[in-house]
């Protein structure tokens, strides 16, 4: 009798676990960005989340974190329960800045679930700036080293370290100027506050319709199809490109058939017409990675930024 009752308990709990499985999501989904409103990594996921409802049956609610280098959100994040209703933003900037300072986390704290877009930073000035091309920018900054204001939407992030890279591979030092997130970034440089910025699309594609900015170089081996009359760095005697890449990930520890759930979700939002069409008016550019090789792909960033930020001995983490 003991044993059929053994028995009995663990085929119960078996089929409460897959009657779990199944049922999942049923309850509301955490999305922690921690960047602020209107950066590019918070619309790409705003943008997204006028489709997903048609493949996931529950709302994601997104909850931004900004501040601090991205640290404070991902610190919150390690806290969270590994039980698939809490996910986070996993971009560039999620690893650039474990190589700069010491923070708790690391590139293997959070499982990478699914990689959305990747795009190159473009340097942008405001509509009524002297600056008319990139040689003008450069011109000045060779003139006056350190004093060119240059706008960036984090310290550590990914796009102060792209814009640290382009200065070296520029031969001009900038006064590299933080914001919390993309889309302060962004108002800085639409109020005149500093001179350029170093962002990526979707950031700044409204105000450069508007007149508001003006780009003067795209940070990719060749012209983009959705930005044609925006020249490359590399057209302008720049040998200089390099792009981000902006994704899902979910605390380590969350089981595969949750995260499984989530990542097919996405990628049916991806391949959605509707979708693809929003993607394009908001100036994103599409790249699916998925499942190990997106886990890959971080792994290999991370090793790049390490190898970038030692070259240049960034930061107080490493000895120089």
């Amino acid at each position: 009798m003991k044993k059929l009752l053994a028995v009995t308990a663990v085929a119960a709990g078996l089929f409460a676990s897959v009657a779990s499985a199944d049922d999942y999501p049923n309850r509301e989904i955490e999305l922690m960005i921690p960047w602020g409103v209107g950066g590019s990594t918070d619309i790409v996921f705003r943008t997204m989340l006028g489709v997903l409802p048609k493949y996931l049956k529950e709302p994601v609610i997104i909850v931004n974190r900004p501040g601090g280098g991205a640290v404070p959100g991902y610190t919150e994040a390690m806290t969270k329960k590994k039980d698939g209703y809490y996910t986070l933003a996993w971009a560039t900037a999620s690893i650039t800045k474990t190589h700069m300072t010491n923070t708790p986390y690391n590139v293997g704290t959070f499982e990478p679930i699914i990689n959305i877009v990747t795009s190159p930073c473009w340097i942008l000035v405001p509509g009524n700036s002297p600056y008319k091309t990139l040689g003008d920018l450069l011109a000045d900054a060779k003139a006056r080293p350190g004093k060119v204001n240059l706008g960036n939407a984090g310290a550590g992030g990914g796009t102060h370290m792209i814009a640290l890279a382009f200065e070296k591979a520029a031969g001009v030092k900038f006064n590299h100027v933080p914001h919390k997130g993309g889309g302060p970034t962004v108002i800085a440089a639409v109020g005149g506050h500093v001179d350029a910025i170093n962002v990526g699309p979707p950031e700044g594609v409204g105000q450069i319709a508007s007149g508001d900015l003006r780009a003067l170089a795209m940070f990719s081996k060749e012209r983009i199809a959705a930005f044609k009359d925006i020249p490359t760095a590399k057209e302008q005697g720049v040998n200089f490109f390099l792009s981000q890449w902006r994704g899902l990930a979910a605390p380590k520890g969350t089981s595969p058939g949750k995260i499984k759930v989530l990542h097919d979700a996405i990628k049916k939002t991806m391949d959605d017409p509707a979708f693809q069409k929003l993607a394009k008016k908001a100036g994103m550019m599409l790249n699916y990675i998925g499942g190990a090789e997106f886990v890959d792909h971080v792994k290999k960033q991370d090793k790049f930024y390490q190898d970038l930020i030692k070259a240049n001995k960034m930061g107080n983490k490493y000895k120089y």
